[in-house]
């Protein structure tokens, strides 16, 4: 590299430095956080400056911050922007830990077929599903630079066709058709939807926030009549089945359990049995088809259940899986810290408490998509609306307390299974515990 390329960095906005009692140093992102043990005065110094300003590597190189830098740097804490003759080129900006591509970079290269590019501002911005980095172009050329090697190799050009590389936004062409089937299987709007909504990104707003209070006025809970005729519905009388009637009615999302009488096993296994067994395999030209108490397009049934177990009696903490062909719970590793943020991310905002149980869903996703394109992800997030409302019948008829969550993390439940995120990955997730008392929510 030429002395005519250099690199500035700085902290991610979304870091927040803390000092613990020992007074070691401490950086956080949740659900990431790094010990950088006591620091200099002059260490912290250039901690302050990299959270405010960008700070050349060639100043942070010095003796006294080199070993910090590298962490800084293999761990995901630092936004680093390339420059050419004093000009801004482009910005790497991960979004936590991530690890670059090993190996040598191929002569011919482009996009990522899940990769897209948007406006942000004055500038675009590369990102995809799969990176753990966002690359921000303040050259409005740089695109023009993927695809064959160019003649000349400017050294700007070769060190942001590497950097698309190395975080997996740039592939070789000619390897696409030997992609797994695990990604093969992806349409890139379905994997875009289930990233987005799923996984936790720093500095992106997530889930409820209000955004639209004093911008736009909300729109009333009934929509305005259309003005024609109208037909009064019969009520009907329940004399078929007055439990399923008395569920529908009373059916509420209760948030805070009993902890001095929790859940039992017996409990668990019964809410199980009458909403995820499988009642029946059978095949149909070859393909596997499986029938359960709530309906599946395809009778595919792609969903699995992992019980997190907080305080359940008759059960060890900890995360398990539910077998649904023998009815029974598979363990798969006590309270780790994976299973502790999925406990954690379980409490609502309605209660601070960590739910007895928290029921994570996951899809196989290959049992739908194998046979279905484009709609596939769409009839996943179906499958988890008819079960929830099938566990919260179920669990309002035993006197439990159900709630369903709109949020997860799909990256820790990857974490605390070791599963591949992208051949089985977190859809949903469902509290339960014991109903207290009084019965509130």
């Amino acid at each position: 590299m030429t002395a005519r390329i250099e690199e500035v960095v700085r902290l991610r906005p979304d870091v927040a430095g803390v000092v613990a009692p020992d007074g070691s140093y401490h950086l956080i992102s949740w659900p990431y956080s790094d010990c950088l043990g006591r620091l200099s005065s002059r260490q912290s110094e250039l901690l302050r400056r990299l959270a405010t300003e960008p700070v050349s590597t060639n100043e942070l190189a010095c003796e006294d911050f080199a070993a910090h830098l590298d962490l800084l740097r293999s761990r995901g804490w630092l936004q680093v922007t390339v420059m050419a003759y004093g000009r801004k080129v482009h910005t790497v900006e991960p979004e936590g830990p991530f690890e670059d591509r090993a190996g040598e970079m191929p002569g011919d290269l482009a996009l990522s077929r899940f990769a897209i590019a948007r406006r942000d501002g004055s500038e675009l911005v590369l990102e995809s599903p799969l990176s753990r980095c966002r690359v921000r172009m303040h050259d409005s050329q740089a695109l023009t630079w993927l695809g064959q090697a160019v003649a000349g190799d400017h050294p700007a050009l070769r060190r942001f066709r590497h950097d698309l590389w190395a975080v997996g936004l740039a592939d070789d062409p000619r390897d696409e058709a030997e992609d797994r089937l695990s990604t093969c299987q992806w349409q890139p709007h379905e994997l875009w939807f289930h990233h987005r909504s799923r996984t936790r990104r720093p500095g992106t707003p997530h889930g409820k926030s209000n955004w639209a209070v004093g911008r736009f006025a909300p729109l009333a809970a009934r929509r305005e009549p259309f003005g024609g005729e109208v037909v009064d519905l019969s009520r009907g009388v329940p004399v078929l089945d007055l439990h399923l009637t008395a569920a529908l009615e009373k059916r509420r999302s209760v948030r805070r359990h009993d902890d001095a009488n929790p859940i039992t096993a017996a409990d668990l296994g019964e809410l199980l049995y009458h909403c995820a067994r499988n009642r029946d395999v059978y095949s149909v030209d070859g393909v596997e088809r499986v029938s359960r108490p709530y309906p599946a397009g395809g009778a595919m049934h792609e969903l699995e259940i992992y019980p997190a177990i907080r305080k359940v009696s008759g059960l060890e903490p900890g995360l398990y899986h539910y077998d649904p062909q023998h009815h029974r719970l598979e363990r798969i590793s006590g309270t780790t810290l994976p299973v502790r943020r999925l406990l954690r991310a379980g409490a609502s905002a309605a209660a601070a408490e960590e739910p007895q149980v928290l029921l994570v869903i996951a899809a196989r996703f290959g049992r739908v998509m194998w046979g279905y394109r484009s709609m596939a992800y769409s009839l996943i997030m179906k499958h988890v609306g008819v079960l929830f409302q099938t566990m919260y019948l179920v669990a309002t008829s035993m006197g439990l307390a159900p709630c369903a969550l709109g949020d997860g993390d799909a990256a820790v439940f990857a974490e605390a299974t070791g599963l591949d995120p992208l051949e089985e990955g977190s859809v949903g997730e469902f509290a339960l515990g014991s109903r207290r008392p009084e019965g509130g929510s």
